[in-house]
């Protein structure tokens, strides 16, 4: 006869036991779902984008950017070193250290 009572859980004991690659598959997978898609700018955001980040390339006043990167958004606080139109990155320098950032990942950008 059978000794497992029917409150007993040891007929499932066993399926408790997870393998090291099976839980980061699924640390992984819940990282993936956590990730938010990139924000697409309209015209008119990009210009005025473009007006705060062309005033402190021009005076070095500190703003305050909101990027997205790898799934996820930033912000950064630093001044406008350079803005490179043909790789399409901005140059913000942070203290005595440099950051580049890419236009097409810009989500806002203000003025401190």
């Amino acid at each position: 006869m059978n000794k497992i009572s029917k409150g007993s859980n040891m007929m499932w004991e066993s399926s408790r036991m997870m393998l090291p690659e099976h839980v980061e598959a699924i640390r992984h997978r819940k990282e993936e779902q956590e990730k938010l898609p990139k924000h697409e700018l309209d015209e008119q955001e990009l210009e005025e984008i473009g007006l705060v980040i062309m005033d402190s390339l021009n005076h070095a006043l500190d703003v305050c950017i909101a990027y997205w990167r790898d799934g996820y958004y930033h912000e950064i606080i630093g001044v406008v070193d350079r803005v490179d139109m043909q790789m399409k990155k901005i140059k913000l320098r942070i203290d005595d250290t440099f950051e580049y950032i890419r236009i097409d990942c810009l989500k806002a950008v203000e003025s401190i």
